[in-house]
């Protein structure tokens, strides 16, 4: 088995390195900020893991380790040209974070054929701060990792990936094995023979969620709530006509049913959106509802109640 190399020092990415050490699975830990990345880990009964030192400077990675970047989408870039001159081996690349554009920013560094995953989790962390300055990462939620080869829009890369993970491990056994080593490190991986659709389905419910819980101040479930009916209608409706232009088959009622779902899930929780504007860093509008509005835009379609949203959030005063 390869190693798993973390970068960033993030909540969901020191919870996969916790896990690790946890369950025997080599791996390394590469934060940008030394400072802010934590060094344990509190399980929800109670238990702590230590997490190993971390490294700070990219190392060459074997054809059978993993690197997994669980980043923001506007940080992607930025770290797969520091690792590119690292990755001659072609080791598997795993991209794991919220909202869409990674897929793209990753091929046009990489290319059609680099060995890469899509990956969307509802694992929960939260990174936690104490007196001293000392980090720790808190596992707030047991989830699943979902995991899949892309199929990716542009017509010289369009090659549907294998449709089940038997097949995957015929046709393609570096991703298979980058797939169970995560397994083995925070189960349960599930691998999904379209992850697009996973992907678009876990934006819908972020394109509603993160902007409306930004702009005011609420808990995700205030979502449900009346004076949110006309935004959340539109939103799904908006989200459904593009995706459905690109060939993923939504129904807009089942996905606004399913950001209620999810509202009402993760209730008293705030969103990564509204954290990002209450903490006053940059937000990921671009990569969440900007990302269907510019997808809308390539196919023609309207989309005013996604275009305000980003424009509102981008006003806010971070």
């Amino acid at each position: 088995m390869g190693k798993l190399h973390i970068v960033g020092g993030g909540a969901i990415g020191s919870l996969i390195a916790a896990s690790a050490q946890k369950n025997g699975v080599p791996y390394d830990c590469y934060p940008r900020n030394r400072k802010s990345m934590p060094s344990w880990a509190q399980w929800q009964d109670g238990q702590t893991t230590m997490l190993k030192p971390a490294k700070f400077e990219p190392v060459t990675l074997a054809e059978t380790d993993v690197l997994i970047l669980p980043l923001k989408v506007y940080q992607l870039k930025a770290a797969l040209l520091q690792w590119l001159p690292y990755l001659t081996q072609q080791p598997t690349v795993v991209l794991l974070h919220n909202g869409m554009g990674g897929l793209e920013a990753a091929t046009e560094l990489l290319g059609c054929d680099y060995p890469l995953l899509l990956a969307t989790t509802s694992h929960g962390a939260l990174k936690v701060s104490a007196s001293s300055g000392d980090f720790h990462v808190k596992y707030t939620g047991v989830g699943a990792t979902q995991i899949g080869a892309p199929q990716i829009y542009a017509p010289s890369c369009d090659s549907p990936p294998p449709g089940t993970l038997s097949a995957l491990s015929q046709k393609k056994p570096q991703l298979a094995n980058a797939i169970a080593a995560l397994h083995d490190a925070l189960p349960p991986v599930q691998y999904q023979g379209n992850i697009l659709k996973a992907l678009w389905t876990k934006l819908s419910v972020n394109a509603v969620i993160n902007p409306l819980t930004a702009l005011h101040n609420i808990q995700n479930k205030y979502i449900a709530d009346a004076q949110f009916e006309q935004s959340r209608n539109a939103i799904c409706d908006e989200f459904t006509q593009v995706a459905n232009a690109y060939g993923l088959e939504f129904d807009a009622q089942v996905v606004l049913e399913n950001v209620l779902s999810v509202a009402k899930a993760t209730g008293e929780n705030y969103s990564s959106m509204h954290q990002d504007v209450a903490h006053g860093r940059q937000t990921e509008i671009d990569a969440i509802n900007g990302y269907i509005v510019d997808m809308a835009t390539k196919k023609g379609i309207p989309v005013p109640e996604n275009t305000l949203l980003v424009e509102r959030v981008k006003a806010l005063k971070l």
